[in-house]
């Protein structure tokens, strides 16, 4: 069978077996769920779903953008971008070479880093003929690259939906196979997770991962608005960058610096993978002890620095040729605290689709905003973080317009707290969501990845809609009074000016 048709039915079947978490009680896959730890740490989960012979995983790395220093903000996600160029196997017409040739890329970047650190003091010259090296070299080793193989052999294999992310706490690998070609992914997955090999490192960071700075921060105010909003929200802990990180870290990373990273956080003991699908227990466990043996068992570095508390409100505005847009934020605990499915339940009645409270007054009645939302974790929860209000105001409404009936809102939340009406349907909302959520294998391998890391125990995932069930009227009120106070709040807006001609 040809391999685009064989992607297309693996996509029609993953459809299909989207539907047996909805015949069967969520609770009852919890005890479907079968797992094991590799000497080196890493924790498998896997669960059976033999409805169609395809199979769908998630490599959970509990390390992400808050694992970052200055220096090297970005470097989680370059590290993503790496898990895609292949192995020593895969993606080379000689790796032997390759090495030697990437070895002389590394020194030339490095004279060139060296002369760019002197600033001002720089060598215009020597500058450029440095450049001039360092370009030939990253020719020079661009010449061994077989472009694309590691992808073309996940997609030759009836393979779909390959894809990654990088986020503040986490970074995620995952994709689709059919069932027949388990073996094959341990070996793709084992290969990549303990050896990446950092191939096109300096293209790929100079190209892609630079346009991407530029297009989700530099020229986009949305971008330029949230990167100053984490910047005044977080004096100390790493929250306080964007993932993407800053454009000169960006600039002189080295493939060192990203090796470094590796060993310290690709490690089994920051990693979980979930295998939902048509696949047996016993065969993930045999694979997995051979395929991922080689991934490191060193400790992984824990997290010290914990966000002193605010000791007042912290307010910036940014002048910028753009409509005006608004956030604030409100320092709360961490997805662990006993009171974050409280601060979930806030932020859903205070902020989240077409019956909260902001939109009704904010968008349908007082006409002010074209957006309001808000969210309980940002820009992250694995540490603690914020409950997040962001809106966008409509024409010829400034954003301190906007701010005012927002802050008359969470007055009254604070003041009279939340209906009966209002409880009963968040929760309804919650557990609609989560059963959703379970849909797909995909979806299944997320959250049992999501919350082994998160949380310490994947069965959590299984007690979020009891949590949020069990809130009550008096417990929003409570944490409201507690986290709605001035000194606790940060704002960041856009004030349009005139673009200059």
């Amino acid at each position: 069978m040809k391999p685009k048709i064989l992607a297309a039915i693996l996509i029609v079947f993953i459809s299909l077996g989207s539907t047996s978490a909805q015949a069967q009680s969520y609770l009852d896959l919890e005890d479907q769920v079968q797992e094991f730890t590799l000497a080196n740490g890493i924790t498998f989960l896997v669960l059976g779903r033999h409805d169609v012979p395809v199979f769908s995983f998630n490599t959970y790395l509990n390390a992400g953008s808050s694992d970052e220093v200055t220096g090297i903000t970005g470097i989680a996600h370059i590290l993503e971008h790496m898990a895609f160029k292949g192995t020593d196997q895969i993606g080379t017409e000689n790796y032997r070479k390759e090495k030697a040739a990437m070895a002389a890329e590394d020194a030339a970047f490095a004279l060139l880093r060296a002369e760019r650190a002197k600033g001002a003091l720089a060598d215009p010259a020597k500058l450029d003929e440095l450049e001039q090296a360092f370009e030939a070299a990253k020719d020079a080793a661009r010449e061994f690259v077989v472009t694309g193989e590691f992808d073309q052999i996940v997609e030759n294999n009836g393979g779909h939906g390959m894809n990654a992310s990088t986020w503040v706490d986490a970074t995620n690998y995952y994709y689709n196979l059919p069932a027949n070609r388990l073996e094959l992914w341990a070996y793709l997955e084992g290969s990549r997770m303990a050896n990446p090999v950092l191939r096109e490192f300096y293209t790929e960071k100079d190209g892609p991962v630079t346009e991407e700075r530029r297009m989700r921060v530099d020229n986009n105010p949305w971008g330029i608005l949230i990167e100053q909003f984490q910047n005044l929200a977080f004096s100390a802990h790493p929250y306080h960058h964007r993932t993407i990180g800053y454009m000169s870290d960006i600039e002189n990373i080295s493939r060192q610096d990203c090796e470094e990273f590796y060993r310290k956080y690709y490690v089994g003991k920051n990693m979980t993978v979930a295998v939902v699908g048509d696949v047996e227990f016993a065969e993930v466990k045999q694979l997995a002890e051979r395929y991922f043996k080689d991934v490191s068992a060193a400790e992984p570095p824990k997290m010290t620095t914990v966000e002193p508390p605010q000791l007042g409100e912290k307010r910036m505005r940014i002048f910028h040729e753009s409509q005006p847009i608004y956030a604030a934020g409100y320092h709360i605990g961490n997805i662990n605290h006993p009171d974050f499915p409280v601060y979930e339940v806030i932020a859903d009645i205070l902020g989240q689709g077409r019956t909260s409270r902001l939109y009704k007054a904010l968008v349908k009645e007082q006409k002010l905003a074209v957006y309001v939302g808000t969210m309980a974790g940002f820009p992250d929860n694995k540490y603690p973080s914020l409950i997040g209000v962001m809106a966008v105001p409509v024409k010829d409404v400034t954003a301190l317009e906007v701010e005012e009936s927002i802050f008359v809102e969470i007055d009254k939340l604070v003041e009279e707290g939340v209906t009966q009406e209002e409880l009963t349907g968040v929760k309804q909302r919650a557990k609609a969501n989560f059963i959703r959520s379970l849909r797909s294998n995909q979806g299944l391998a997320s959250q049992l990845g999501h919350y082994q890391a998160k949380t310490g125990d994947w069965r959590n995932m299984f007690t979020q809609v009891e949590k949020i069930e069990a809130v009550t009227a008096d417990d929003v009120q409570r944490v409201a009074e507690e986290i709605f106070d001035a000194k606790n709040r940060t704002v960041v807006y856009i004030e349009t000016i005139e673009e200059e001609s």
